[in-house]
């Protein structure tokens, strides 16, 4: 998270699978990924084929209850080292099995960006494809079987795997503290309480690449614009009188390293807007997006908070220290032309974060805040 609010942005909305590899900012617990697996619930090919690349115990055990209660019908859980004995790994180079040997050499050339401890290695990650490749294999049997013997295959997979039509069980881990819980695990039922469904979520994102809902389709004014390369470094006095569309110190070192190697691959840009203090007031344009369902009165109630429960914003998931804007005491909100107080802006805490540092603020819509049309 934040990245679980925005699935169908990064993935698109025809995404058969949907894999999870947070485990890095999200310690041992279980709360980050339940909201994620319950987003990915919410794609409209649901429920996807969902990967997890992780076998912390707590979560796997969050996977095996969804599976017990019927809503992830084929979850997969990668460890990569963690299948390997380790044994097999002191054996001499020469008595190791052929996918163990050179475990311990990188894909990438010696110095490259990313060769750390905790990342897996060109093996390892040879190793996982391998496993999935196995577990595809044995499913394309069983569906190749099927297939030979029943010429009414495809109705009878349709009767077995139903949509799930915005259901959700109640969730297993507890998010009341994070201040945010509904947009993290939906809501109960008004005439169920053990039927929950989650709130529609509209999202737009800096984080490239993304399929739609670029953040830029809603800036209305106040965004300098620069057609720099990117990776360039912006002068100060860019930022005056405008935000700015750039990288942070860490991203912008790691993208020229990894340039300097064709690329390696990475095909990601953490890209946010940047300002100070004298950069201005950013505007915004916030779309309502259930029209087709639950449409705007035009000749009736044009209150926001009618239509809109919250806004989250969130910082760029970097390394930052304390000398950086906080959202919290540093920013000022306005949200349907109705200015949001103090206490109407709360830090979400526990779920969305980077290197332990909570990145993501929900402001309360204020009472008089309009539509605009």
């Amino acid at each position: 998270f934040p990245y679980g609010w925005c699935l169908p942005n990064f993935l698109g909305e025809d995404a058969d699978a949907v894999s999870w590899d947070y485990g890095m900012n999200e310690g041992n617990g279980a709360a980050g990924l339940e909201s994620y697996v319950r987003q990915a619930l919410m794609m409209p090919k649901s429920p996807p084929m969902f990967i997890l690349l992780d076998m912390k115990r707590p979560r796997l055990d969050l996977l095996q209850k969804y599976v017990n209660m019927g809503f992830l019908p084929d979850p997969v859980a990668l460890g990569g080292r963690d299948a390997v004995n380790k044994k097999l790994l002191q054996l001499p180079e020469t008595d190791k099995p052929p996918g163990l040997q050179k475990w311990d050499e990188w894909g990438a050339p010696k110095g490259s960006p990313g060769q750390s401890p905790w990342h897996p290695k060109k093996m390892e990650h040879e190793l996982m494809g391998w496993m999935m490749a196995m577990h595809m294999i044995d499913a394309v049997e069983v569906a190749l079987n099927v297939m030979e013997k029943d010429p009414n295959w495809r109705e009878k997979v349709l009767q077995q795997n139903p949509s799930l039509g915005g259901e959700l069980p109640a969730p297993v881990t507890d998010v009341a503290t994070s201040g945010a819980a509904s947009i993290l695990h939906g809501a109960p039922s008004t005439d169920d309480s053990s039927k929950w469904h989650m709130n529609h979520v509209f999202c737009r994102t800096s984080f490239l690449p993304n399929m739609f809902g670029n953040f830029d389709s809603i800036i209305e004014s106040g965004v300098t614009k620069d057609e720099e390369d990117m990776l360039q470094s912006r002068d100060d006095s860019l930022f005056n009188g405008g935000w700015v569309m750039d990288v942070g110190k860490v991203e912008r070192e790691t993208k020229v390293k990894v340039q300097k190697y064709g690329g390696l691959g990475y095909i990601d840009m953490k890209t946010a807007l940047y300002g100070i203090p004298s950069s201005g007031t950013l505007k915004l344009w916030l779309p309502y997006e259930l029209s087709a369902t639950n449409p705007v009165q035009s000749s009736g109630d044009l209150l926001a908070g009618t239509y809109f429960n919250s806004v989250v914003f969130c910082e760029v998931n970097e390394k930052r220290g304390n000398k950086e804007c906080n959202m919290l005491s540093d920013l000022a909100f306005e949200v349907g032309g109705a200015a949001v107080a103090k206490a109407g802006v709360t830090q979400i805490k526990g779920v969305a974060s980077y290197l332990k540092k909570d990145i993501c603020i929900r402001l309360d819509i204020p009472k008089d805040a309009k539509l605009s049309t």
